[in-house]
């Protein structure tokens, strides 16, 4: 309420304003309460004190829907020309200031307007000031600055992403969070807002991203999440990744994408599962197979006859290459197989088997590393051991000095394996033949169940036998 005594009071102790001025001014600040609650704001009434350059404070309201721009009433405090421009200028010009921004005393943004308040001869006699609280105004204005620039970053970054083959599909079905220079969220689409009560929410953060990750600042948050990071919330999985927003050589700000992983973390926990079962499933194979060769073997020794040694011999070679094929699934992956290390591993082994105390036998494995897939390796590895066998029973067998070479190349998906060796002639007959099973496995296993092609003949003085299978490619069962 008004208290128009106290208007009279201050009137007449700061100012030379006559009777009839003073009267018109006390019914205006009857009017002020009623002025305020219609427009919600903080309602004055100064006027001119007697040095001509500051203003007195007559007369205050404020709504009562509203919290006031002051703490505590401000009638009869001065208004200095230099904090008060606007005032001073309506009531030494006349002039009407509208949307006039500043601070207030208590150090709130303001938007005042100032009306000058005339008597009957046109004289101004104060001023009418309305201030009302522009703090939300002036954030979203903030915003839309930020947001303005955010964009321009983004059509940059996307350009660059364009021009180095980066995918922005990546950020579809993800979470986007814009972050300004304070590390306060300016923007969410939907996606981001459904992630907001996990990310923030349940932690009470009130949506403190850069807390809600871990991160003491935006600066390293940037660093931290410069790579893809996965990050667990509870049962629930984000993949996220932060892209920093740079203004003149500084960060402004950062684009944070948030990508639900949880369902994809699960089927690769399932998969790990899964995996360590069937290496587990591989090893026991390794194992059994090994114990069978280890009963062979005594069966082998309680023999006599050397036909009957050499057969038992072929047999367990054939079931260490399998043994090894499985030692290696059990060991490294169960999906492929390394070609060149399987084929070490079996010309190694079966030339430690054969060879005699008067003979010396080079081996060499040639070609890069190549992966097949599991399901191939194990006719590959009897493959290879009937190739290898052959050479040291019928290529290099009276060869005091003899040479076996392995080489492995792939061409547009085709993989390529020549057993040579520096025999004087292999006896190269129509298969089958019931002296030649090895070889006649060898075509079993190739052209029937891996779909290629299998040929031995004589190059420039040495035996060749070359494979050719696509990898990956026909698989049938026997």
């Amino acid at each position: 309420m008004v208290k128009t005594g106290l208007l009279r009071e201050l009137c007449l102790e700061y100012t030379y304003l006559t009777e009839p001025d003073i009267v018109i001014l006390e019914n205006i600040a009857g009017q002020l309460d009623i002025t305020a609650e219609l427009t919600g704001t903080d309602v004055f009434i100064d006027a001119l004190c007697r040095n001509s350059s500051d203003s007195i404070v007559l007369a205050w309201a404020h709504s009562s829907a509203n919290r006031s721009l002051y703490n505590r009433s401000v009638v009869g405090q001065l208004a200095y020309a230099e904090k008060e421009p606007a005032v001073y200028k309506a009531l030494t010009g006349g002039q009407i200031m509208r949307d006039i921004r500043g601070i207030s005393q208590e150090g709130v943004p303001i938007a005042q307007t100032v009306v000058p308040v005339t008597n009957l001869t046109k004289h101004v006699i104060g001023v009418l000031i309305m201030e009302k609280d522009i703090s939300e105004e002036i954030r979203q204005e903030e915003q839309v600055e930020f947001l303005s620039q955010t964009a321009e970053h983004l059509s940059r970054t996307l350009m660059d992403f364009t021009t180095t083959g980066w995918g922005w599909e990546e950020w579809l079905g993800s979470g986007i969070f814009v972050l300004d220079q304070a590390g306060a969220i300016t923007y969410t689409n939907k996606h981001a807002e459904r992630m907001l009560e996990v990310l923030c929410g349940a932690r009470g953060l009130k949506e403190n991203l850069i807390t809600a990750l871990s991160y003491g600042s935006l600066e390293e948050l940037v660093e931290g999440l410069k790579k893809a990071v996965n990050l667990e919330f509870g049962h629930v999985s984000y993949l996220c990744q932060a892209h920093p927003l740079v203004t003149d050589g500084e960060l402004s700000g950062c684009v944070v994408s948030v990508q639900d992983v949880t369902e994809l973390r699960q089927k690769e926990k399932e998969l790990d599962v899964k995996s360590a079962v069937i290496q587990e499933i591989h090893h026991r194979v390794k194992n059994t197979l090994q114990n069978v060769v280890s009963l062979l073997r005594l069966q082998m020794n309680r023999s006599r006859s050397e036909t009957v040694q050499s057969e038992f011999a072929t047999c367990v070679n054939r079931i260490l290459s399998i043994s090894r094929v499985h030692e290696v699934l059990a060991r490294q992956s169960w999906e492929t197989v390394d070609l060149k290390e399987l084929a070490e591993y079996i010309v190694s082994n079966i030339v430690a088997g054969y060879s005699l105390a008067e003979q010396e036998i080079h081996t060499q494995v040639e070609g890069a590393s190549i992966m097949i897939p599991a399901q191939q390796s194990v006719p590959v590895a009897l493959v290879l051991n009937e190739l290898v066998t052959n050479s040291l029973k019928h290529g290099i067998k009276t060869e005091p000095d003899g040479e076996i070479r392995v080489s492995i190349r792939e061409t547009a998906g085709c993989i390529t394996i020549q057993v040579i060796d520096s025999g004087a002639e292999t006896v190269l007959k129509q298969l089958p033949a019931g002296n030649k099973l090895g070889l006649y496995i060898v075509q079993l296993l190739i052209c029937d169940q891996l779909g290629g092609s299998f040929s031995l003949n004589r190059q420039h003085g040495s035996t060749v036998a070359t494979i050719s299978f696509l990898s990956g490619g026909k698989e049938q069962t026997l």
